[in-house]
């Protein structure tokens, strides 16, 4: 039997492929299936989906000898949508704090929470920072400034359209670990020839410094110099 804890399950939807893929930690790929449909569509066929995934979910739990409890979930569609703010911030001199962007992150949420209704967010990004006026694309370590800026870049998806989608997988007792914008993670190893998953797992595992974790509560002994800042939803 493999731990479900030693395995982690990719699946990738977009309107005309299905994948899937089972990988060990030591990154040793133990399963892989990918259907292509016909199709003219903008959306995905679930009858379809409901049908590939009775055709591999029991397959690789056989393999395995044990359930998949979670999957990774990355999505192509249309139905993503950016919303895009710049907010600033008086620092008087002091040091950028985990606190004050914190605080920072959470006003432009509010600032865009009647945009936001009824949405989920995927993603939250820091496309760039201005630190009295200079711009950065990584935040700077040690540095005192005046006044700095965020333009922070959402990646949303609408809740009813997510809901179809987790309850065409909770139909074989799996829900969704991490969701992930294809788009996105193209783009960000748009010079790197690496598949898909891969991809994936790197975003997952922190790969960029300027997505911001989202978290549901505040976790214990995080410092401002570790890779993550935490955003509150």
């Amino acid at each position: 039997m493999v731990e479900s804890s030693n395995f982690e399950t990719y699946l990738f939807l977009s309107p005309n492929k299905f994948a899937i893929s089972v990988i060990k930690n030591n990154n040793e790929k133990i399963y892989e299936k990918e259907f292509l449909l016909d199709t003219k569509k903008q959306d995905f066929d679930f009858d379809k989906l409901d049908q590939f995934l009775n055709d591999n979910i029991f397959k690789i739990e056989k393999i395995l000898n044990s359930f998949i409890k979670n999957v990774h979930l990355i999505i192509d569609s249309n139905k993503f949508f950016s919303v895009k703010i710049s907010i600033k911030k008086n620092n008087y001199g002091e040091f950028i704090t985990s606190k004050s962007l914190n605080y920072i992150l959470n006003e432009a949420r509010d600032y865009c929470s009647n945009t936001l209704e009824n949405k989920k967010i995927i993603h939250v990004l820091i496309d760039d920072y201005f630190i009295d006026d200079k711009k950065y694309l990584d935040l700077p370590v040690d540095l005192r400034c005046n006044h700095y800026s965020l333009n922070i870049n959402f990646i949303c998806l609408p809740l009813d359209y997510l809901k179809n989608l987790e309850d065409s997988i909770k139909k074989y007792q799996i829900s969704v670990n991490r969701l992930i914008s294809m788009k996105y993670i193209k783009s960000y190893f748009s010079d790197e020839k690496i598949n898909l998953d891969e991809m994936a797992k790197k975003i997952i595992n922190g790969h960029n410094p300027n997505e911001v974790v989202l978290t549901t509560k505040k976790t214990e002994n995080k410092t401002f110099f570790e890779k993550f800042f935490h955003f509150f939803s």
